[in-house]
């Protein structure tokens, strides 16, 4: 009985040893492990905050209330950046900006103005450049209109064949020197219709036409 007691009490010791050593084994294992934990959860917050402090420069324009170049943190987003230009205008079209859009450094970012704004805009211009071109149309059209009721009442009812050749050169076209072919040519036979001022060197059909409702043959 005493050498079965010794033997129990032996294996006892023997089984609490083997424990004892296992937990002082895992003990040992669990210490490096969180002291790894706390370097890469150190490092972890150093690169963050390495990150949080670099900038990028982009330059933001359009429809901004403060257009211009700034310096934002480098891992923000387009939204941020407009915000930092002051924010969108009242005709900003954000609906053609992607907000959420990373920025990069030498970035450009443009807002650009609601199509109905541009239309309006293109349309004064275009309305105030076509009145400018039709008062300057309708003056250069009144002038030229007076002038030729001027003209026109001058050069009604010239008659070739008694006019001199002042009174000749009242007619289209007719300058002295074909003035005075008209009168030497109605020398040499009078005129009987206007067809014949074809007799004449220098006039043609096509100068025959402008002429015909301002002459009369007497």
């Amino acid at each position: 009985m005493q050498a079965k007691s010794k033997k129990l009490i032996f294996i006892t010791i023997l089984l609490t040893g083997c424990i004892i050593t296992g937990l002082i084994s895992n003990n040992d294992k669990e210490k490096p492990l969180a002291g790894s934990s706390l370097l890469q959860s150190a490092q972890g917050a150093v690169a963050s905050k390495a990150a949080q402090a670099k900038t990028v420069r982009v330059q933001v324009s359009g429809a901004v209330l403060e257009p211009g170049i700034y310096d934002v943190p480098a891992n923000c987003r387009v939204e941020e950046a407009i915000a930092a230009a002051g924010g969108l205008t009242e005709n900003a079209d954000s609906e053609r900006v992607n907000l959420v859009r990373k920025v990069r450094d030498g970035m450009q970012i443009r807002v650009p103005v609601k199509k109905a704004a541009r239309t309006s805009r293109t349309q004064r211009k275009s309305a105030q450049a076509k009145s400018g071109l039709g008062e300057s149309a309708s003056k250069k059209y009144g002038s030229a209109k007076a002038g030729s009721g001027r003209n026109n009442s001058m050069m009604q009812n010239v008659r070739i064949n008694s006019a001199s050749a002042r009174e000749l050169q009242q007619l289209p076209g007719i300058g002295p020197a074909l003035a005075q072919r008209i009168v030497e040519t109605r020398n040499s036979g009078r005129f009987t219709s206007a067809e014949d001022l074809l007799r004449v060197p220098g006039i043609g059909k096509a100068k025959l036409a402008k002429l015909r409702n301002y002459v009369e043959v007497d």
